[in-house]
């Protein structure tokens, strides 16, 4: 159904218009934080055709400003084209992944896409580590953002985060998703959390031991049990050669059609794998640059 997601987060926007508790609504999947329907409550009074087309002229317009050149290959990609359908934010996670290493927005940025928590499940704390020892005003910035928001939430609905956290827990669908988890799926169910556990905790402790943006960004798409693929649209981000960029695209239909035939979307996860490995393949070359 096209903009399904919309206007589930425009119905929750306009629940919390009208004073009532958005997760409670019957049939309705409110799984993210109350602060982040806010973005939508500008938005509730619009007629919904005018919302669709406003909503997916912004999307265009960061995928162009973001990607540049690329920004044509990266939109046949699928994890891309069902972010516009759905009318799902993950593009504009793209952008704020991009603002994350600014000077001066990153954590602003970050503030934000924690109300998507499992874009930056080990992002977040990597950032505010490295921020930590370096930059300590973008944790000043993020903590100044992020309580405002979570301030206003508490004033409008006193009990949210207990009903976010008893609504988030039925989003867990980790063994179809699009990461490790979901991949790791097709050992024996009894063994299947223990290894997956290893697994994940080792490839993190790599990936924060590499220091890389890149990878950390990569890899925690990768570790998240709450990823589908549409979640990974922040990825196109990392990969700059057009070639790369275009068999990802072949690729992503590839994995959206064994994900259609196996009902689960755990192939997607190959695409991040990909990703990874250009990543790395490159981190020679970027820095390089830097030292220049």
């Amino acid at each position: 159904m096209p903009f399904k997601d919309l206007d589930i987060f425009l119905q929750a926007a306009r629940a919390i218009l009208q004073a009532s508790d958005p997760y409670s609504i019957p049939n309705l999947e409110v799984f993210y934080p109350l602060p982040f329907y806010f973005l939508f409550v500008p938005l509730v009074g619009l007629p919904a055709p005018l919302v669709y087309a406003l909503w997916t002229a912004l999307q265009a317009i960061i995928l162009v400003a973001i990607l540049r050149r690329r920004a044509f290959v990266a939109a046949f990609a699928m994890p891309v084209l069902l972010t516009l359908l759905l009318g799902q934010v993950d593009i504009s996670a793209m952008g704020l992944y991009a603002a994350l290493q600014s000077s001066i927005a990153g954590g602003v940025a970050l503030a934000f896409l924690v109300l998507k928590p499992q874009l930056v499940l080990l992002l977040a704390p990597w950032l505010l580590w490295q921020w930590w020892r370096v930059d300590r005003g973008q944790i000043f910035r993020f903590c100044a953002v992020i309580g405002i928001m979570v301030g206003m939430s508490f004033l409008i609905q006193p009990d949210w985060l207990w009903q976010f956290f008893a609504r988030s827990g039925e989003r867990t669908r980790a063994n179809i998703s699009s990461s490790l988890w979901g991949v790791l799926a097709i050992l024996p169910s009894s063994v299947w959390l223990p290894i997956t556990v290893l697994v994940v905790a080792g490839v993190v402790v790599w990936a924060w031991r590499k220091n890389d943006f890149a990878i950390v960004a990569a890899t925690g798409l990768l570790v998240s049990p709450y990823i589908f693929s549409y979640n990974l649209t922040p990825l196109w981000i990392t990969v700059r050669r057009f070639s790369v960029l275009a068999g990802l695209a072949m690729l992503s239909w590839l994995t959206f059609a064994i994900g259609a035939w196996q009902s689960n979307d755990r192939a997607a996860a190959l695409l991040t794998l990909v990703v990874l490995i250009e990543i790395v393949r490159q981190l020679p070359k970027r820095l390089h640059g830097k030292d220049r």
